[in-house]
């Protein structure tokens, strides 16, 4: 089986790859650099699952991967979730000193989780955005002045020093990751089911969806807007609830929802991370 995941190695997304496939035999990971490769490795049948970041503690959603699920991914259903702390580090290429640094390498979810850090430390430098936090820690090779924020497997994997550790500005940072395939997970009995859906442009209509799964108890572990890229002020909504989609109640649900809302996709059941 092969496993497509945001490459290369050293990044998050590969340490919830690794944590995935823990006693998982004759598995082989595909390093694509973007994360729209990485869904997209699905319906092209390059890889059989995928792992993409989905959501952090601190700076909330990844939207790219929301909005493909969401508005692109024909065909492709979440089967799993993993969930990893997340400490990042400073890294170089060779000795430094904070006055001496000028730019700095990262992801925007990176840069964004260590938005307080960056303005105390290094007020004046540029900051660049890059696909990943281990393509940012390959780009400070033989850079005097730049420094990466990203992962201190990457800092060992490529040979690089670390020069400040555990730098995000929330200590407790965890970061959500999807396992995506052409079918979605089977029933554990401890599941969850994401769920995307429009309701109408008139007052409460959103109210009446979701009570749906208020009157039959279903309970509701996050929600989230997102724009419908039809028109100014229409949103979609992202929904997570307890229960897996052939679950009776979650299937009753699902079709009542299907009478109070404009559209509606199932985007799969899985079993929740332990």
């Amino acid at each position: 089986m092969k496993i497509g995941y945001l490459g290369p190695k050293g990044t998050f997304s590969e340490e919830a790859v690794i944590k995935y496939t823990q006693g998982v035999e004759n598995c082989e990971v595909v390093e694509f650099n973007t994360i729209p490769e990485v869904i997209n490795c699905i319906s092209n049948s390059l890889c059989e699952e995928a792992v993409i970041p989905i959501e952090n503690s601190i700076e909330g959603s990844v939207n790219i991967a929301v909005d493909m699920l969401i508005n692109d991914a024909n065909g492709i259903m979440i089967k799993g979730e993993v969930i990893i702390p997340i400490s990042h580090c400073l890294i170089s290429d060779a000795p430094v000193e904070f006055k001496d640094v000028h730019c700095i390498l990262s992801h925007q979810q990176a840069i964004a989780q260590c938005r307080e850090y960056i303005s105390k430390k290094f007020p004046n430098a540029e900051i660049k955005a890059t696909d990943s936090t281990a393509q940012a820690v390959l780009g400070v090779k033989s850079k005097p002045g730049v420094v990466a924020i990203g992962p201190e497997r990457a800092a060992v994997i490529y040979g690089m020093r670390i020069i400040d550790r555990d730098i995000q500005d929330v200590k407790e940072n965890y970061t959500r990751f999807l396992v995506l395939s052409q079918k979605d997970g089977v029933v554990t009995g401890k599941d969850k089911t994401s769920i995307v859906f429009s309701v109408p442009n008139v007052p409460g209509s959103l109210y009446n969806a979701l009570g749906v799964l208020a009157n039959k108890k279903i309970n509701m572990t996050k929600i989230e807007s997102r724009p419908s890229r039809k028109k100014l002020g229409e949103y979609v909504f992202w929904v997570d609830i307890e229960g897996h989609r052939e679950d009776e109640i979650v299937k009753d649900a699902l079709e009542e929802l299907k009478g109070r809302t404009d559209f509606l996709k199932v985007l799969g059941s899985y079993p929740k991370f332990k």
